[in-house]
């Protein structure tokens, strides 16, 4: 199990993010949510943009909660990095 929650942290990292650090608030307009079942498991990521060029990724399974911030790859703005989420096919939303 360990090593499942550390793949899933992992792919976390990579890809999602969470709302720790929005100054303003609960604006949840500024964060992407996507979900998926993997052997049976709800995961949820939660992708926040925290306005400076960097993102919160939170990844909820079995109810622990790991948050990472990351940034944004140069260049890249939130909504051009949500809609490459979104294209992927991921079942997420706003």
């Amino acid at each position: 199990m360990k090593k499942f929650m550390l793949l899933v942290v992992a792919v976390g990292a990579l890809t999602f993010t969470s709302c720790s650090k929005d100054d303003d608030g609960d604006s949840s307009s500024d964060c992407l949510i996507c979900s998926m079942s993997e052997q049976g498991n709800d995961v949820d990521t939660k992708y926040c943009d925290n306005g400076d060029g960097t993102i919160t990724v939170t990844v909820s399974a079995q109810g622990q909660e790991v948050s990472q911030d990351q940034d944004l790859p140069e260049g890249t703005t939130f909504d051009e990095y949500v809609d490459s989420i979104e294209e992927s096919g991921e079942n997420c939303h706003r």
